[in-house]
């Protein structure tokens, strides 16, 4: 395999299968790993990373293609899908990424979540700044959106997209408790139905909620019609560089060094065990213990 000096050089002049390949040893810690990231790290991260979420069944993937068609008009894209099981499964989502990936100016990625809590991939972080490295200038962020527990994508974008559609009902008020707060924008896909009317009223009597309508604004489209499309578009560019963009990198920044630690404790498990057993043994307190791990962490 070439040198990732090599795989850089070529991936920086568009080469996607090269962007694969660091993408691929970013997931993988494989070699190499360590030298790639102390080259991305070096470099001031300016890409827009926009997130788009939302229960199962809801379009995301086929907004997203509208979008992309759109953003990439002045974008250099990148678009990473979030699988639940495998990179390469998934007949809709296959679907949109050989659509989208017929496009010059867009880098599509599926990346699987491989167990991670979140619905996120754990080297997601990494891949964001390896696109911001390369020279893109908006990610857009598939989650998998499985349940409303599923909030990961707030600790990874700028701004996220909230993506629902008539017909969820009861679904839409048990949203309330987690994933309708993360939202920026919420987004009434499917609003070519007949019943897209019923699910607007839902939707703004929900987002009335004080402290809901104080971030929320909703938008309709119809990723089928491009009914919308184009101010969704305007709407997100519109808030590009909002003040508040320092507290999400902030946010970000700390989720990820969590990550990172529990990702290292992962291969000190013999180690935890045996201060576990010490402890059950009350030869040490649980507070020694822990004190011992850490400073194992920092050698």
């Amino acid at each position: 395999m070439p040198k990732v000096s090599e795989l850089i050089l070529s991936a920086k002049k568009g080469n996607r299968r090269d962007i694969g390949k660091l993408i691929s040893i970013i997931e993988n810690r494989s070699d190499g790993y360590s030298d790639l990231l102390r080259r991305i790290k070096r470099r001031t991260k300016n890409t827009y990373v926009v997130g788009v979420t939302g229960p199962p069944g809801v379009g995301k993937s086929s907004l997203i293609s509208r979008l992309a068609a759109e953003f990439s008009k002045k974008e250099k894209l990148a678009i990473i899908m979030i699988d639940a099981t495998s990179p390469f499964s998934g007949g809709s989502l296959l679907g949109n990424r050989l659509r989208l990936e017929s496009t010059d100016n867009i880098y599509v990625r599926s990346m699987a979540t491989r167990g991670s809590s979140g619905g996120l991939n754990l080297a997601l972080g990494d891949s964001l700044d390896l696109l911001s490295y390369l020279g893109f200038t908006m990610t857009l962020v598939e989650s998998v959106g499985t349940g409303q527990d599923e909030t990961d994508i707030l600790h990874y974008s700028d701004k996220i997209l909230m993506v629902l559609s008539p017909g969820l009902g009861d679904e839409v008020q048990a949203l309330k408790a987690g994933q309708m707060e993360i939202g920026d924008f919420i987004v009434l896909n499917k609003s070519d139905r007949p019943d897209a009317i019923i699910a607007e009223k839902e939707l703004m009597e929900t987002i009335s909620i004080p402290d809901l309508s104080k971030k929320h604004s909703l938008a309709k489209v119809s990723a089928l019609t491009g009914e919308g499309i184009r101010e969704l578009v305007e709407l997100v560019n519109s808030t590009r560089y909002d003040k508040n963009i320092g507290d999400f990198q902030l946010s970000r920044e700390k989720e990820r060094i969590k990550r990172e630690i529990v990702e290292i404790l992962k291969t000190k498990e013999d180690v935890i065990e045996r201060y576990a057993k010490e402890v059950i043994k009350e030869r040490i307190n649980r507070k020694q213990a822990v004190s011992k791990v850490l400073r194992l962490l920092q050698n």
